[in-house]
């Protein structure tokens, strides 16, 4: 299991920090990790997330909430808030199926760390120990990896 997986978020930042969710197509190819924490525009990152519940539905077929019965109540609520919000804004892309994680913040980054290799598109991993450490550019776990081992 990874420490630490930082996913680019900037333009659904706002619904993941009031909804506790992020969303994503299903399948993916992330890797378990202990936390989540999601880049702003310029990279940077202000909070680490556990993951309290995963889920797999389609958010866009009518009738999915059929699908959320055996969620707790403030769970649905968050879901079908972030669902709604997301509908008439950024929206669900092509795919059919979507994993929803139901957050919670673990730890506020005041120092606002963003990836030294720049922005990049798409998800990467950092140790939980670069990303608490206070310095504002990090380094991804793979490059560190890479180090330890010269």
């Amino acid at each position: 299991m990874k420490e630490v997986i930082s996913i680019p978020a900037s333009r659904t930042q706002d619904i993941i920090k009031e909804y506790l969710i992020h969303a994503h197509p299903h399948p993916r190819s992330y890797k378990d990790a202990q936390f989540m924490t999601f880049r702003k525009v310029g990279g940077y990152m202000d909070a680490l997330y556990s993951v309290q519940h995963e889920l797999i539905i389609k958010p866009r077929s009518n009738g999915f909430e059929d699908q959320l019965e055996y969620l707790r109540d403030d769970f649905k609520k968050r879901l079908l808030g972030y669902i709604r919000e997301r509908k008439h804004g950024f929206g669900f892309g092509e795919k059919d199926e979507y994993k929803f994680y139901f957050l919670k913040v673990e730890q506020s980054l005041d120092h606002l760390p963003k990836p030294i290799e720049g922005n990049g598109q798409s998800h990467t991993y950092y140790t939980y120990e670069e990303i608490i450490s206070g310095k504002s550019e990090i380094i991804r776990e793979s490059v560190l990896n890479k180090r330890h081992k010269k």
